[in-house]
């Protein structure tokens, strides 16, 4: 890629192999302000074997640059991979794992990995590992059963949030030691939870599907006070759905999430953008079919995968601008509608 400098907009891309049980992900690199989109580097992923196994097929970008964003960490066939974004050199880091998530002091890389399995027990369980981000030694720090879904680091690297079976957990990132539990199931996909340096600090989505309890999303001023519900939808999951729930950068109770809703027995096919005023308590449902959205740096534009009318993932890259004054397609893939994950960055 070379030097990076102004503003930027990375997203995924699966493009299957003709055989259908690998495939090749692209990571595409799209300047916003001038030049074409530009593939930063690719590397193959497993689609299918043994069902029991972890897939990380679909990587979550916004979860694994290093803080600089000159680097992503990604986990090739099983294996933690340190990428740099301007050279394109890859540094192993010698640790197995999946679903890997760079915290943001950028000192530790946090991971899923699998438990040793022991007696007759024919699916491992999986655990949530830490290790420095130059490499070194592992530290387990949870046990998640089968939530396989990456951590969210808090803003200086102490703490994690960890989504287990029985709920959501703070838990130390250095000892492992549990802080908290709050209330809720995690909901599913790619993220349920972000945290900031402002107030409030965290905001939660949950509504496992195996729960009684409603879809909603919950925040906490800072890690030990009360929980808060922002929002209550009164529905439960898998009719409703709420992933990735995500702060504005400049507005402070402004949370951005996207919002599937399912026939019953069927998959997912709706996915609209919601903005919530955690203040008021208004939701307001944008006109934006996403299959998955986020801020861009200066909060002054929703940067989004437009989910594809007849495949699972998406088929464009555009930006929404805050103000309703229009979007701008930034790339499209109308023919393999395989976009997946989009992070935005400023250098």
């Amino acid at each position: 890629m070379g030097t990076l400098t102004g503003n930027w907009i990375f997203v995924g891309k699966q493009v299957p192999y003709p055989h259908n049980i690998w495939a090749e992900v692209q990571i595409w690199a799209i300047p916003v302000d001038a030049g074409a989109p530009r593939l930063a580097f690719a590397y193959d992923v497993s689609l299918g074997g043994v069902p029991e196994a972890i897939f990380d097929n679909t990587p979550y970008l916004r979860r694994q640059f290093s803080p600089d964003g000159r680097r992503m960490v990604v986990s090739m066939g099983g294996q933690l991979m340190v990428v740099d974004i301007t050279s394109g050199q890859v540094r192993p880091l010698d640790v197995s794992g999946f679903f890997p998530a760079w915290s943001k002091d950028g000192s530790r890389i946090a991971f899923v990995f699998f438990l040793p399995a022991g007696g007759q027990v024919a699916v491992p369980e999986e655990a949530i590992g830490v290790v420095p981000a130059a490499g070194g030694p592992v530290r387990e720090i949870a046990r998640v059963g089968y939530s396989r879904q990456t951590v969210e680091w808090s803003p200086d690297g102490s703490m994690v949030i960890v989504a287990q079976a029985s709920g959501m957990a703070l838990v130390d990132a250095g000892s492992g030691r549990l802080l908290r539990r709050l209330t809720g199931v995690a909901s599913t996909g790619a993220s349920f939870a972000h945290w900031r340096g402002g107030m409030p600090q965290i905001a939660a989505a949950t509504g496992g599907c195996d729960a009684t309890q409603t879809t909603m999303v919950i925040g906490l001023d800072d890690p030990t006070a009360p929980e808060r519900t922002l929002l209550d939808t009164g529905q439960q999951c898998p009719a409703l759905t709420i992933q990735d729930p995500r702060w504005n950068p400049v507005i402070a109770n402004e949370l951005l999430y996207v919002a599937t809703r399912a026939n019953p027995g069927a998959m997912p096919n709706e996915y609209r953008v919601h903005l919530l005023d955690t203040r008021s308590g208004r939701d307001t449902t944008l006109g934006l079919s996403a299959y998955e959205a986020t801020w861009t740096w200066d909060g002054a534009a929703i940067a989004y995968v437009a989910k594809s009318s007849t495949g699972f993932f998406g088929d464009s890259v555009r930006l929404w601008r805050r103000d309703g004054s229009g979007e701008r397609l930034l790339l499209t893939d109308p023919e393999n509608a395989s976009l997946f994950s989009i992070a935005s960055l400023s250098y």
